[in-house]
């Protein structure tokens, strides 16, 4: 059966299953060094396909007795070549888990093939040539939308001068049309709205006539603001208002309280001026 590609990667639950973007090699053993152990990394392949990149290894505990692979294609075949073992060691080692008793496995060579060096001297380059590239479009870019606009103003200017001498004509013979009336430039602007004339107050209206104001008469006309209503013999409080001092009390009691609220602030700092 093929290998699902949705398969987990579980090795602590015994499921091994990874897929290889590069080439997979395994090791083995060479039979002609015979004095010391030296291993030999081989390319796993497809025997149907030959693709070597792309493969797709699963491995089951207690389920499958040797290593199932896929190759891109969907070819499906057993892999008796891989230990086992070996290859659910190097699974614990991707999976972060690294035993010191097999770390003679990746020095071997077994596993995914490494990624081939960057050469630095050529990511410079190639770097320096696209901010070049870059900067060069930028200086065009610039320079045309300057052409354009000193294209447009001189274009601009050249119409302008070519149409005058039709605009006198058009204009000469609107006049004639006209019955010889100039026509009136019209403003762009909107008129201001005119506001309404201000109503003069009452003293101005006296300082312009030479009419005096009305002197102030007194606000008790019992007592004429004495407090006592007094007659030949008689001498008594006044019971239509509290007199004057209550008055003078009054009006001070009122200027305490502007003064409390602010409204008095205008005239005290005009006063101390």
């Amino acid at each position: 059966m093929p290998i699902n590609p949705w398969r987990a990667f579980n090795p602590d639950g015994g499921d091994f299953y990874l897929f290889f973007e590069r080439r997979f090699r395994y090791v083995v053993e060479d039979p002609e060094q015979w004095w010391c152990r030296v291993w030999i990394p081989t390319v796993i392949a497809c025997p149907v396909c030959e693709a070597d990149a792309g493969l797709r290894l699963a491995y089951k505990v207690g389920t499958d007795a040797v290593l199932e692979a896929a190759c891109p294609v969907g070819h499906t075949w057993v892999e008796p070549r891989i230990d086992v073992s070996q290859f659910m060691a190097y699974c614990r080692f991707r999976n972060g888990e690294q035993d010191v008793n097999w770390l003679w496995l990746i020095e071997a060579g077994f596993g995914e093939e490494p990624p081939p060096p960057i050469d630095y001297v050529k990511e410079i380059r190639q770097g320096a040539i696209e901010v070049a590239k870059y900067g060069r479009r930028k200086a065009k870019a610039k320079v045309r939308r300057e052409v354009r606009k000193v294209k447009k103003q001189v274009g601009k200017r050249v119409r302008n001068e070519a149409m005058r001498p039709v605009a006198a004509l058009l204009r000469t013979a609107w006049t004639m049309q006209a019955g010889g009336v100039e026509p009136v430039k019209s403003s762009r602007r909107r008129p201001a709205e005119r506001k309404p004339p201000k109503t003069p107050p009452v003293s101005a209206y006296r300082k312009a006539y030479g009419v005096q104001a009305p002197e102030k008469g007194p606000k008790c006309l019992v007592c004429d603001d004495t407090g006592q209503i007094t007659a030949p013999g008689i001498s008594i409080p006044c019971t239509e208002c509290a007199g004057p001092v209550a008055a003078v009390l009054e009006a001070a009691e009122r200027r305490a309280e502007r003064a409390r609220e602010g409204k008095d602030e205008r005239r005290t700092s005009t006063t101390s001026k």
